[in-house]
């Protein structure tokens, strides 16, 4: 019985440091991916419009109709295809609009609000304001919204 105990424990101390081992080589593997993850200028990636639209809770196809591009589009850079500056702009413009509503309300709240027809919109929602380029008029509803003081 004696040595059927040595021999487990022997067995555990050798399994820890088995462990300890594999635990090092996967955080050295962990901080390579990380590495390779981040641009090669060191400022952290921009989030991409696939983490936007899991973010807000819609499909692509409601992503393309406010980005003014074809579903394919989005499933294409959602892969990592470059994207054209003329959306990368559209793309920006509803991330910063999606940062400041981050203040107001609960993120799950953000992408029905956007996709809410809205009387001060003339039953318009913020979405189609945005893919029509007047997202001005979104972002003064949010300064009234951010403000307190009513329009």
């Amino acid at each position: 019985m004696g040595i059927l105990i040595k021999e487990q424990a022997g067995r555990t101390s050798r399994t820890r440091t088995e462990l300890k081992k594999e635990r090092e080589k996967l955080l050295t593997r962990l901080r390579e991916v990380n590495a390779a993850l981040e641009p090669a200028d060191g400022r952290p990636r921009k989030p991409g419009p696939g983490q936007l639209r899991l973010e807000l809770g819609w499909s692509r196809g409601q992503l393309a109709r406010v980005m003014n591009a074809s579903d394919r589009a989005i499933v294409n850079w959602e892969a990592g295809a470059a994207i054209s500056p003329v959306y990368a702009a559209k793309l920006h413009e509803i991330e910063t609009v999606c940062r400041e509503l981050r203040g107001i309300m609960r993120p799950e709240e953000i992408g029905p609000w956007l996709l809410t027809e809205m009387e001060e919109f003339e039953g318009r929602t913020p979405a189609d304001l945005i893919s029509k380029g007047d997202a001005g008029r979104v972002w003064a509803s949010l300064f009234y919204l951010r403000s307190g003081m009513p329009d």
